[in-house]
């Protein structure tokens, strides 16, 4: 038994200092502070990374990311259910928000469902998985919109797609609520898709750093103060890396 609680010890261990190297520390004096190893223990641990090709060292003795921890993510990007992981993060976010969530990608000028998770108020949204939706009205489209320039951004806006009363009704009104989601770090759609509904989106980056998602929660617009408003941006926002990294590069062929 104190074999095996050691040697879990070590590999915990081990992957720590992997996470460290990852978090910027090269050098070895670097790596053992981060770690609160002894500079011998942390020099054999890295020694057999190195080894292993978990890590590499540069002629000048930093430590780096090894080609191992490529060839590793390469085939989780064919082997793991990308869409079965998004949509266990989706319905964790539903359950403790009692509402509807989606993940969506924007295609053109429209915004592409990818999934949703249901929420627990009784009530059922119009979206689903698969279901495209004018950008311009949505806050998944308008958050993934403000990541564009204002000449890009615009061709997606249409004056005439007016599906609620309160839906934006002239380029100035968009590209300014684009403005707004891009200073807040948010998007919102009050009630311009479904009457009733208010939505609000946040970005997320896939994991090479692109902006090729965003993820939101759909309430009864008389849920939405703006208090809970912020608590739900906060939310989404400690959700966010954990969604990035079900989100390689292509991830959306997932989903076709």
């Amino acid at each position: 038994m104190e074999a095996t609680t050691a040697g879990a010890r070590t590999l915990e261990r081990g992957l720590s200092l992997i996470d460290h190297v990852a978090a910027g520390n090269h050098r070895l004096e670097d790596i053992t502070k981060a770690a609160g190893l002894s500079r011998s223990a942390t020099h054999r641990m890295l020694t057999s990374l190195v080894g292993a090709r978990y890590l590499s060292q540069a002629e000048d003795r930093s430590y780096h990311l090894g080609v191992k921890l490529l060839e590793l993510g390469t085939q989780a990007q064919t082997s793991i259910d990308l869409p079965g992981a998004v949509q266990q993060i989706l319905s964790d976010i539903a359950r403790i928000t009692l509402d509807a969530t989606h993940l969506g990608i924007l295609s053109g000028d429209e915004v592409v469902y990818l999934a949703k998770a249901r929420g627990h108020r009784g009530f059922e949204m119009t979206s689903y998985p698969g279901v495209r939706r004018m950008a311009q009205t949505t806050a998944l489209g308008k958050v993934l919109l403000a990541e564009k320039d204002d000449a890009e951004a615009i061709k997606a806006f249409n004056h005439t797609i007016t599906p609620t009363p309160l839906s934006i009704r002239t380029a100035e009104d968009f590209l300014a609520a684009l403005h707004q989601a891009k200073q807040n770090g948010y998007a919102m759609d009050d009630q311009e898709n479904e009457l009733g509904i208010t939505c609000l989106a946040i970005g997320i980056p896939d994991l090479s750093g692109a902006m090729a998602a965003a993820v939101s929660v759909s309430a009864p617009s008389v849920h939405m103060t703006p208090e809970r408003i912020q608590s739900l941006v906060a939310l989404l926002q400690k959700f966010q890396p954990e969604l990035t990294s079900c989100l390689p590069p292509g991830f959306e062929r997932a989903w076709i």
